[in-house]
């Protein structure tokens, strides 16, 4: 017997569908998201840092500032964002890019720096950047300084080469606390504008008390002379 289409005709089911139970509300662990692979290069080793590190600093002097973003950590559960160091990337390569390669690095890093705030929620972490050498802007919460946030995804050395992208990590002299900053889920300033006027007048003495709160054990009048010479030098 032959047939004139190439599909064989069974009889009709109805198939109905069972009542629906509590248990169908639960999740399988198996079937949760696989966490993203970290590249051999980008696992937190002395060596892949102080390689990223050494990146870092070539592409920083070849590029100058234009090239490099300061990384910050969030946990997302909290309106704190920590400062974990910059990155640096050649002109090709897209910020997205060089901070999803260097990823682990950025947040295994962070987690040692913060090892209260920032370590048990690992894995959760969100990342950030903002312009680079922008810490002093960041500490007066400047309007014009939105931060914007990453987000992860597998890459390894075939999608980027190590060696066009770096990361400095932060590193805490004795006694220091750390800089930190109040953001928004938008990446802008939680609290009001210190020195609206700009840094043509010196901070009162009410800014300059908040403004030290808001770095928290930087030395602030090494920050702001490091700035006026980078502006006399025509590197802002």
């Amino acid at each position: 017997q032959k047939y004139n289409s190439p599909f064989l005709l069974l009889p009709t089911t109805t198939l109905k569908a069972r009542p629906t139970s509590k248990w169908d509300n639960i999740v399988d662990e198996d079937e949760e998201d696989e966490p993203i692979p970290v590249a051999p290069d980008m696992t937190y080793e002395p060596r892949n840092a102080k390689r990223q590190h050494e990146h870092f600093l070539d592409i920083r002097a070849a590029g100058g500032k234009q090239v490099c973003n300061d990384v910050y950590v969030r946990n997302p559960d909290e309106d704190v964002f920590w400062y974990a160091g910059k990155v640096a990337r050649v002109s090709d390569v897209s910020l997205e890019d060089c901070i999803a390669r260097q990823w682990n690095l950025i947040e295994r890093h962070a987690t040692n720096l913060r090892p209260i705030e920032l370590y048990p929620h690992r894995g959760n972490l969100q990342i950030w950047t903002a312009p680079g050498d922008s810490e002093l802007d960041v500490a007066y919460n400047r309007p014009n300084i939105q931060m914007i946030r990453h987000f992860p995804k597998a890459m390894n050395s075939r999608d980027l080469s190590n060696n066009l992208i770096g990361f400095q990590g932060e590193i805490y002299q004795q006694g220091e606390e750390g800089f930190r900053t109040w953001r928004t889920d938008e990446g802008l300033p939680a609290r009001p504008e210190i020195n609206p006027g700009g840094e043509t007048r010196p901070p009162t003495d009410e800014e300059y008390e908040q403004i030290q709160k808001e770095l928290q054990g930087k030395d602030i009048n090494a920050l702001y002379e490091e700035q006026e010479r980078r502006k006399r030098e025509g590197l802002l």
